[in-house]
Order: C-alpha cells, then sequence, then structure tokens
C-alpha cells in the first residue's frame, strides 16, 4: 500500500474544505480518518498515510472528522470550522526553511510525544541555533551513570551484543521497490528541485548521519526491525531527524554520532560507536552504494511509518529516496566516507564533552575499593588458621582471581540504573 496521499482545498462562507484522495480506502480504516487541525495547518497521519496541509485561513484548532467517506473514489472529505472574521494572508517572512535540502516552510505542529525528542518548531530558529539548542539538550540529556555503568559492564562482557561479523546483502522485497518506485513518482512533476541541486555537501552529511544510526539500531537489535524501538533509536540518534540540523564537514557529524549514540538509545559505550562506523564503511564498501542505501532508508521509512515518527518521512526519508534516484552525488559521497576512516581513530580516542571520563574513574574506583576490602577482610579471617588451612585459602584466592569478574557484576547489580 502506497502512502501518497493527494488533497485540494477550498473555502466557503464558513468552512476550509479539505478533499483527500488516497490509494486504498477500506472500511476498517475509517476510525482513523482524524485531521489534526492548527490555526493554520492540519495534518492528516493514518498509517501508511501522511500529510501536512497548509491552510491560507485561519481555522478552529482540534480534531475534525470525515464530513463524507467515498470508498469507491478513496477520498474523504473534512469540512473544517473559520474562525470568524478570518482573512487570507501570506505566510511569515521570518519562517527558516528546513527538512531536506531546506526544501519545507511554515509551522511543524506536532502533538507533545514521550517518544519523540526533537525540535517541535524548527521554522522558528536558524540552522546555527537550532545547532546550539542541540548541543544544549544533549548536555541535559546525558546520563553519567548509565553511560559509566555500560562502559565498565562493556568490558566484562561486551553488554551481551555480538559487534563482529560482516553485513547482510541489501536485498529490497517487491513491495518494497515498488513502494520506492511510487515515492519517486509522486515528485515526477518536479524533477528540478532534485536536478538543479548545486551544493550536495549538507544533503550527503546528513544522509550519513542517518545511515550511522541506523547501523546502531541494527547492531544492537541484531541486525532486525524492533518495532518497540528501533523508531526511536534511529530518530534520535541522528541529529538531522531530530532537530534539522545541517553538518558542515564528516567530522561534526561523526562527533555528533558518538556524543548521541552514547546519550540516547539504552545501550551506550563508544566501542558499539565505532563499531557502526566501521560497519558503515564496510557496507559502502562491499555493496552497491545506491541500492544499499535504498536498504537502509528502507529500514527506517518501514520503523518510522505507524509511530509518531512518520513525519520525517515525509521531511527527509521520502526526498532521499527521490535523490537517489535523481541527483545522488556518489564521488562526492565516496570522498566523505574516505575522511570518515581516516578521522575514526582520532575521534574515537576523545571525550565527549560531558565529563563522562570522571564518572567512569569514579565507578572503578568504588569497585576496586570493595574489591580491596573484600580481600582484607578475607585475610584477616585466614591469619589464624593452620598452615594447611593456608594453603587451602591461597588455593582458593587464586581461584578467585582467575574470576575476577564477580565482584565488578556483584557492584552492578546494586548501583542505581536511571533513565
Amino acid at each position: 500500500m502506497s502512502d501518497s496521499v493527494k488533497f485540494s482545498i477550498s473555502l466557503d462562507p464558513k468552512h476550509a474544505v479539505v478533499i483527500l484522495e488516497v490509494p486504498e480506502l477500506d472500511v476498517e480504516h475509517e476510525s482513523n480518518l482524524v485531521l489534526d487541525v492548527y490555526p493554520r495547518e492540519c495534518i492528516f497521519t493514518a498509517a501508511p498515510y501522511h500529510a501536512r496541509i497548509t491552510l491560507d485561513a485561519d481555522v478552529t484548532p482540534g480534531k475534525a472528522f470525515p464530513d463524507k467517506i467515498d470508498y469507491e473514489k478513496n477520498t474523504i472529505t473534512f469540512r473544517i470550522p473559520l474562525e470568524l472574521g478570518t482573512t487570507r494572508t501570506e505566510p511569515s517572512k521570518d519562517s527558516f526553511p528546513y527538512g531536506f535540502g531546506q526544501l519545507y516552510h511554515g509551522p511543524l505542529v506536532l502533538e507533545s510525544s514521550q517518544e519523540l525528542r526533537m525540535l517541535a518548531h524548527p521554522e522558528l530558529y536558524s540552522l546555527t541555533d537550532r545547532m546550539k539548542f542541540m548541543r544544549k539538550a544533549e548536555v541535559k540529556d546525558f546520563q553519567c551513570e548509565h553511560y559509566g555503568m555500560d562502559h565498565i559492564q562493556f568490558q566484562i562482557d561486551k553488554l551481551g551484543l555480538t559487534l563482529e561479523g560482516s553485513p547482510s546483502a541489501p536485498k529490497l522485497s517487491d513491495d518494497q521497490s515498488y513502494r520506492i518506485r511510487v515515492i519517486v513518482e509522486e515528485k515526477q512533476r518536479q524533477p528540478e528541485l532534485y536536478t538543479t541541486i548545486e551544493d550536495h555537501r549538507a544533503l550527503l552529511l546528513g544522509l550519513i548521519d542517518i545511515l550511522l544510526a541506523v547501523c546502531y539500531d541494527r547492531l544492537t537489535n541484531g541486525n532486525e526491525l524492533n518495532e518497540a524501538n528501533s523508531h526511536t533509536n534511529v530518530q534520535r540518534i541522528s541529529a538531522t531527524l531530530s532537530f534539522f540540523v545541517e553538518f558542515d564537514c564528516v567530522e561534526e557529524v561523526l562527533r555528533s554520532f558518538y556524543r548521541r549514540s552514547c546519550t540516547y538509545p539504552f545501550y551506550r559505550n563508544k566501542e558499539i560507536s565505532k563499531a557502526c562506523v566501521t560497519r558503515l564503511l564496510s557496507s559502502a564498501e562491499s555493496f552497491d552504494i545506491r541500492e544499499w542505501i535504498k536498504h537502509e532508508l528502507m529500514f527506517v521509512y518501514d520503523a518510522f511509518k505507524s509511530t509518531d515518527c512518520a513525519v520525517m518521512n515525509h521531511y527527509y526519508v521520502k526526498d532521499y529516496f527521490r535523490y537517489l534516484e535523481l541527483a545522488f552525488n556518489d564521488k562526492l559521497l565516496e570522498e566523505y566516507l574516505n575522511d570518515l576512516e581516516k578521522i575514526l581513530a582520532q575521534v574515537h580516542q576523545e571525550n565527549l564533552g560531558f565529563g563522562e571520563e570522571e564518572t567512569v574513574q569514579q565507578l572503578l574506583m568504588e569497585i576496586m575499593g570493595e574489591a580491596d576490602s573484600d580481600s582484607t577482610d578475607s585475610d584477616d579471617s585466614d591469619s589464624n588458621d593452620d598452615e594447611a588451612e593456608s594453603s587451602g585459602s591461597e588455593s582458593d584466592s587464586v581461584a578467585e582471581e582467575e574470576n575476577p569478574n564477580e565482584n565488578v557484576l556483584e557492584k552492578l547489580m546494586n548501583l542505581k540504573l536511571s533513565g
């Protein structure tokens, strides 16, 4: 089923009349056919459909339900009451563009959600301000204790994750391939939006940012789409999909990925971040780069389509599919990936900038101190034993040294994991 939605808008003296046309419409969809109405726009989301409709007249905010449903024509008609004394106005000249290639304008209004951690009104802020807000949010959201505990646990058992292994060859299903074709054809009357792109830098850096987030989710979810957290992993880790930012260089992308992958997902460790970068580079070298990117973007699309993150399919993911078909600059992407490989070791050795190294050292000192205390108590207890018992104790001590993780694990079990 395609997510392509066509719509028309007209005004009568008391209402804005919105008519939506969808590829398929069934009686079972009826309960989901609702418009979220805001003063100057309305949003229709009924998976897998999504449409953001800008209005040029003030309407009454709230929920709008169908005035008419035509199952033969696959159309839904909504009549939205106009505010008293409403007049048409032009869009504000103070609004900043956002989304893929800065193609989108006007308000992006979302209902509050615990899942989404994003800049709700990107149209109000410049790219510079969005980057500042993002860094401020990262400092607020970073949890030193969580990071420190994961750092120590990773030394023991790699958090139960398998980071080695070769990436699987990309293979799109027939349904996925069809859906990509439909997405591309949605803009077939406006190919110049993509073919006239002159500066590919921000687009490709944003693409790398998204692909790294996908690599993280695949690596920590056994290469499978997890309906519980794949959408939040990708959306939160990707700065592009969270704060509508644009990057100036590969180094900036990589540092952002390290910070966010150690702040927002469940597993937070720099070694996982490094493994994700390695996986990205390996995949780009092993497979047809265009087909592999399509495969990964479809992973994002499917993860988002039935969640609150579905709006990001509209503002980024679908446009990247069109970009791949119409204007993809593979040579520049190859240069960026080469740069990524060169700077990986340096960035990996750097601190994240949250003061996390102090927390890790403190946790290690606590664990070592407790281990030393246990050792001292054991020595005092055995001091009055005879030589044979002492010999037996020494044997037990050697056995304990061969399994030093027991005290660490016990300590980790007693520490409180916040967030």
